[in-house]
């Protein structure tokens, strides 16, 4: 289930904010997994939060709670200026680009009965090896049950 929930993730992700930047002729890699070397300077990859449930949201047939997933973009600062220009759209909840507002509006093709991104832990900008700049999402995903 939970790598179901990983790859919808990372398909809302490609049809909203992938369509979006190819359409300005931008590359982005998109992956249900951590992503240890991009293969382009704009990445967003989908792996499981630590900890990995969240407890608090448990109810019934779901023992374990929400899922807690992260999702981290970053951008290779090259080109700093653009990098920060995407990054940037990213966290307006208003913009096309928007990865809260891409996610907050989907239930993952039926494998979530909910989606939340925990606006108490997002990361903000920061810097990474590589030489890149990114930020990070905490995404609560409460699993369909069946």
């Amino acid at each position: 289930m939970l790598s179901d929930v990983l790859e919808q993730i990372a398909e809302t992700l490609r049809t909203d904010i992938g369509a979006t930047l190819a359409a300005d002729g931008i590359d982005v890699e998109i992956e249900p997994r951590l992503v240890m070397t991009p293969s382009e300077a704009l990445v967003l990859d989908v792996y499981p939060g630590a900890p990995a449930r969240d407890s608090e949201a448990a109810a019934f047939g779901d023992i374990s709670g929400f899922y807690v997933v992260t999702v981290r973009a970053r951008a290779n600062v090259n080109d700093a200026g653009e990098a920060q220009d995407i990054l940037r759209d990213m966290i307006d909840d208003q913009h096309d680009l928007s990865v809260a507002a891409a996610l907050d509006s989907s239930l993952l093709n039926g494998y979530a009965t909910q989606v939340v991104v925990d606006p108490d832990a997002f990361s903000g900008l920061l810097e990474f090896t590589g030489p890149m700049v990114g930020c990070t999402w905490r995404v609560l995903v409460g699993a369909a049950v069946s």
